[in-house]
């Protein structure tokens, strides 16, 4: 059986108070995507290309859609550890914002569970 620190703030849709650890797999293969997603490049010492930096993909004129899906894909390949036990696949779409555009990006865990993170 595996536990990992249970990590989600209250601001989270998820949160669940008191709790300090978890042991289910799925949840914890969430919280390696959401760490791959929101750590900025070069922000982990010894490991200079985990994360995947998303705020710079939607400020560049020349990302397309299927560039950040493809980096997002490889992040989880790399550095998520529970991505070998779950198939996963990874959509983006790009919205034109009136500041910037917007990036959303959904993620789809094993055919049935997905949640989605927008960028803006």
């Amino acid at each position: 059986m595996r536990n990992d620190i249970y990590n989600r703030n209250s601001g989270d849709p998820n949160f669940i108070e008191g709790q300090l650890e978890m042991d289910d797999t799925l949840e914890m293969f969430k919280q390696q995507i959401e760490s791959c997603l929101f750590t900025p490049k070069t922000s982990v010492m010894g490991h200079t290309d985990f994360g995947a930096s998303l705020d710079e993909y939607v400020w560049s004129f020349r990302t397309s859609a299927s560039a950040l899906k493809a980096v997002i894909s490889r992040q989880i390949q790399t550095y998520c550890s529970m991505s070998k036990g779950y198939p996963f696949s990874v959509d983006v779409q790009f919205f034109h914002g009136t500041i910037r555009d917007i990036a959303q990006i959904d993620i789809i865990i094993d055919a049935e569970n997905k949640f989605s993170v927008i960028v803006a």
